[in-house]
């Protein structure tokens, strides 16, 4: 018999899901209270999992439960038509094909959703007037979410993943201003605005800003070392091999404890594994690990200007909570200025983070590990 690879690189559910059971309470102890949230964390921190998670068991409560992906919006149409679509799949959740139309009648009055049965499952797309202005539709939206939810008597919970990716598009404030018009008088529905550009999205909630007051913040952490390597050892065990808890450690801050890392270096320990894990194995095993996130590191890299890449690789090889001394300035060939502008720069990217001690470094530690080999 074949026995899979026991850890799971994608969004997690069910056995795969490892502790997180505080912070699932959290979310949904706000989403029953009606009550909005901001959760915030570097990529790669299990965010969408733990979304996915509190909306599934939302889902069985009678919720009406919506996700929508903003990372790849380029407008504000898009965003209206990814906005709807994720409402109109979350209605249908479930349901007969057939019947879906029906349950979304009269809800709009200038959104047309269109659906189409195929072999894999339903085609959910919308349909709209384009000669209609955007902010009617987006109140169109609004207005039919809470139509619904009303009529229906039940409380829904909308996830709006990379909510700060907004913030990119020209006709931001607007959207901003015309969404906590509504989202303020919903208090059967809570909003979780989900993001990993941290500082991007924390500013979106200050004062001059719409959504001022309008949510709790919740910063999503690392899950505790003693638990993700009780994980480890366990799916090892489970799978017919070997991991000593020590192993399991080292995996855990080789990678500075980030879940998406924790998951994949453990893959890739468990397929070099026959059945007793050791040392060596786990340090060739970290070696691939660098070697496969290349390539979206070195996408990455390019992207930046030149100053950012030194600044970023002087934080590399050596954190700090004083970048601007001169001393550090003139180790790594860098002006005041520059420096200044590129740490702005970084921060907002969330490439680099300043800690709790003050200190700043790079965000994701093996993208630090990456840069600092450069």
């Amino acid at each position: 018999m074949v026995i899979s690879n026991p850890f799971t690189l994608g969004i997690v559910s069910k056995k795969d899901f490892c502790n997180r059971s505080e912070e699932l309470e959290t979310l949904l102890r706000h989403a029953r209270g009606g009550n909005n949230v901001v959760l915030l964390s570097p990529r790669r921190f299990g965010k969408s999992s733990l979304v996915y998670k509190t909306l599934e068991v939302l889902e069985r409560e009678g919720f009406l439960c919506v996700y929508v992906d903003l990372f790849p919006v380029i407008s504000e149409r898009d965003f209206i038509e990814r906005f709807s679509v994720g409402v109109f799949k979350g209605i249908g959740w479930g349901a007969d094909p057939r019947t879906i139309g029906r349950k979304v009648l009269n809800m709009f009055t200038r959104l047309i959703p269109s659906f189409e049965v195929k072999p894999d499952g339903v085609g959910i797309s919308v349909k709209v007037d384009r000669s209609t202005d955007a902010d009617l539709l987006l109140d169109d939206l609004m207005d039919g979410i809470y139509k619904y939810v009303k009529g229906k008597k039940i409380k829904a919970c909308i996830a709006l993943d990379e909510f700060q990716e907004i913030t990119e598009l020209p006709e931001s404030k607007k959207i901003e201003g015309i969404l906590r018009s509504h989202i303020q008088h919903h208090k059967e529905v809570s909003y979780l605005f989900v993001g990993s550009r941290r500082r991007i999205l924390m500013d979106m909630f200050s004062k001059k800003r719409p959504f001022y007051k309008s949510a709790f913040s919740y910063a999503l952490k690392e899950i505790p070392e003693d638990e993700f390597i009780k994980c480890i050892v366990a799916r090892f065990k489970e799978s017919g091999k070997n991991c000593s808890s020590e192993i399991a450690e080292g995996i855990y801050e080789m990678v500075r404890g980030y879940p998406y890392y924790v998951q994949k270096l453990s893959s890739i320990v468990w397929d070099l594994t026959t059945k007793q894990c050791d040392p060596e194995i786990l340090q060739q095993a970290y070696r691939l690990l660098l070697e496969t996130e290349g390539i979206d590191f070195e996408g990455i890299w390019s992207s930046l200007t030149l100053t950012n890449k030194a600044v970023l690789r002087a934080i590399a090889k050596e954190p700090t909570a004083s970048p601007y001394t001169r001393e550090y300035l003139e180790r790594y060939q860098l002006s005041l200025g520059g420096a200044q502008r590129a740490i702005k720069n970084l921060l907002n990217k969330d490439l680099i983070e300043k800690v709790l001690d003050g200190t700043y470094r790079v965000t994701d530690p093996v993208f630090g590990e990456w840069c600092r080999l450069l």
